[in-house]
């Protein structure tokens, strides 16, 4: 097993080393993605801390982890042919898959499911380009009538919301594209380490997109309302980066009651 090892990591340095590159890359670079260095770490030290647990399983090669191998190589040939990155991340998640599968069995891989899926989290999805534009629409309009609603006199035109204290635009990094990814991957992690139903995990996950939206809208406003109060500069200066934490901090704890509704929560002993 020690040398087919050893073939595997071979044949995955060689199709996936620009893979690997450009992730790393987009962790460092790109501040949607920069989570993605502890993803990784994350995974590792779950299974780590899953040793006594894996070291009952029975281990049994599997031939169809070598199809499934195969397949994530034939994915990466597509991707370096038409130049399509995040199936590249998406070819090496499968071809890993492959790997585990054929040296140590199926009923290890579903052992190691929910961490090893974990690392789906880690390549970086073009999210930017799907959904920054809608986001930006939704969140300008709904604060602008959420600030009309508490009497603050906003006009929308565009992505620029007028008061009279002055103008604001709501710009790509108040899209709120950066809440989602990072709730969307703690409420991942959240739902792996809670004991529960799936359908408990999965209203949990599901969740994070709505309250990282809501908590960006509603942070959307609060800036209009400090400049209604105490003026412009006052909002763009002092108070519109801490709302940022303060608000994400009010989605990370909608998310902890989303799952609270289950009944008390319970985790695994993994840490």
């Amino acid at each position: 097993m020690n040398y087919l090892l050893i073939v595997f990591i071979g044949i995955i340095g060689v199709f996936y080393y620009n893979t690997v590159g450009w992730m790393f890359e987009s962790w460092m670079y790109n501040d949607y993605y920069s989570h993605g260095f502890i993803v990784p770490i994350v995974s590792g030290y779950i299974v780590w801390k899953m040793r006594p647990v894996l070291a009952s399983v029975e281990k049994k090669t599997s031939q169809g982890g070598l199809w499934l191998f195969i397949a994530g190589i034939v994915l990466q040939v597509i991707s370096m042919v038409w130049t399509i990155r995040f199936l590249s991340g998406i070819s090496f998640i499968v071809t890993l898959a492959g790997v585990i599968i054929y040296l140590f069995g199926w009923d290890f891989m579903k052992k190691i499911k929910f961490p090893f899926l974990f690392l789906l989290f880690m390549i970086p999805f073009p999210l930017v380009d799907i959904i920054a534009s809608p986001a930006q629409t939704f969140s300008a309009f709904a604060s602008t009538n959420i600030a009309n609603l508490i009497g603050i006199p906003a006009r929308l035109e565009g992505l620029v919301i007028t008061i009279p204290e002055g103008s604001f635009e709501v710009g790509i990094t108040c899209s709120g594209i950066n809440s989602i990814i990072s709730l969307l991957t703690i409420g991942a992690l959240f739902a792996l380490i809670l004991e529960g139903s799936r359908s408990m995990k999965l209203t949990i996950l599901a969740s994070a997109i709505p309250l990282a939206m809501a908590g960006n809208i509603l942070r959307i406003t609060s800036v209009l309302a400090v400049s209604t109060v105490y003026g412009q500069t006052a909002a763009i200066h002092y108070f519109h980066d801490f709302s940022s934490l303060v608000f994400f901090s009010f989605s990370l704890i909608s998310l902890f009651l989303v799952g609270r509704c289950f009944g008390r929560l319970q985790f695994k002993k993994i840490f």
